[in-house]
């Protein structure tokens, strides 16, 4: 199926509303909406499931012009497809990386619905997720066997309106809960499976990332069934008993659509999935095996990386009661550094960017060594790889920029960085 009306552009684009809005063959007050739902739906979202704060530029639209965002990713609004492609190429390596150290990476998604998908495919985008966490509930906690009385057999004694009888307990398998369960997961199951057929009709780029959340679905669908051990001998009958309201999910999810204005997106915040993508190469590059050493902190090599931490802080805790969040701090020894993470390329830091970066290292710093690494996409020719200044008691601060870029090799640029970190002021 091919969509009527589609508009594409590229993550950090800023176009002009009314030519794009005739290339795509919409009104331009149609596209403004389009883009203006898409912001308020993505900002809906502030931390990701893992207590990340999401802080993403989301797209806009101010005056005759449209920002595209930073966000990667299909959205579907009244009728209007909008794709918005990622600015590297190799952006499914930083996915690699991040699944390589992390696992799966599905809570990095942000995928929701708004009130009926106008395709029918598009049910798998809202309502899997929260489906399959219901389902897991049910099946990890609702007792898979119910005690029931037999009687004529058994032991034991019991008194009714005809006398004294005989009857014994039996376990039977809980049908209800079988039949609810893998009704539901059969839905979702249909639904990744419809979807496929979508996924062929977006860019490279995107087709990667709707792609890798349908797989996500599709691994929850075998975790469910994995906690559910005996669910291939379950009944497929009617009753439902009291789990009934999951069943109705997963009928409704699934079911023809009615009128209404559709909201669906599967999209993923570029400038967070960098962050993590530096900090899983700094991790790698580190090469021993990780010991987690906290939340989003990982142990290597006698060198402690914190994702969105600090592992201390002199004075920004006292005076707001939380501590600094810097993309990725780096503790070696006595030595606390901290790296910032720019998805995009760079000459110079914007001033509220540097004031963020000398605050950090003022901050966390330890024995006089304030170091900062910044990385970048790419570096203008203005650029200098490497800054330092005195700044006075002893005090001497080094900035090192260096460029990661998944379409290129990032690894020696990498292993550089890191030695600057740790080597002496």
């Amino acid at each position: 199926m091919s969509y009527r009306l589609r508009c594409e552009w590229r993550e950090g684009e800023v176009f002009s509303l009314g030519e794009r809005a005739r290339e795509c063959g919409v009104a331009e007050e149609t596209l403004r909406s389009v883009i203006l739902h898409l912001r308020a739906a993505l900002g809906e979202y502030r931390r990701l499931p893992g207590g990340l704060r999401v802080d993403t530029p989301r797209p806009d639209v101010r005056g005759e012009k449209a920002f595209g965002g930073f966000w990667v990713g299909v959205y579907e609004w009244g009728g209007v497809t909008v794709v918005v492609k990622p600015r590297v190429e190799k952006y499914g390596e930083m996915l690699e990386r991040v699944r390589r150290l992390f696992g799966d990476v599905s809570w990095l998604y942000l995928a929701t619905s708004g009130m009926y998908a106008a395709d029918i495919r598009l049910a798998i985008w809202g309502e899997a997720a929260l489906l399959l966490g219901e389902l897991w509930h049910l099946a990890s906690r609702e007792p898979r066997f119910l005690a029931v009385r037999v009687t004529g057999r058994g032991g034991r004694i019991g008194v009714g309106p005809r006398g004294v009888y005989l009857y014994g307990r039996r376990r039977v398998r809980n049908t209800a809960l079988a039949n609810a369960v893998v009704l539901g997961l059969r839905r979702v199951a249909e639904a990744v499976q419809n979807a496929e057929g979508l996924v062929d009709e977006l860019p490279q780029g995107v087709r990667g990332v709707v792609r890798e959340y349908l797989a996500s679905v599709a691994r929850g669908v075998e975790a469910v069934a994995s906690e559910a051990e005996f669910a291939a001998s379950w009944a497929d009958g009617e009753g439902v008993g009291p789990y009934w309201h999951v069943a109705a999910k997963a009928v409704r999810g699934h079911a023809a659509t009615r009128g209404g204005a559709p909201g669906r997106f599967v999209m993923i915040p570029s400038t967070k999935l960098y962050e993590l993508y530096v900090y899983s190469l700094f991790a790698e590059t580190l090469g021993a095996l990780h010991r987690e050493c906290g939340r989003f902190c990982l142990e290597a090599g006698g060198v402690k990386l914190y994702f969105n931490a600090a592992p201390l802080s002199r004075l920004v805790k006292k005076m707001s009661r939380r501590r600094p969040r810097p993309d990725v701090a780096v503790e070696s020894g006595k030595l606390v550094a901290v790296v910032e993470a720019k998805y995009r390329e760079l000459s110079r830091l914007d001033l509220p960017d540097a004031l963020r970066l000398a605050g950090y290292l003022a901050d966390v710093a330890q024995n006089g060594a304030l170091k900062a690494v910044v990385a970048a996409l790419a570096l203008s020719d203005k650029a200098r790889r490497s800054i330092r200044a005195r700044i006075g008691n002893g005090v001497e601060a080094a900035v090192y920029y260096a460029v990661v870029n998944p379409d290129g090799d990032p690894a020696d640029e990498v292993r550089r960085a890191i030695a600057f970190l740790k080597s002496e002021p």
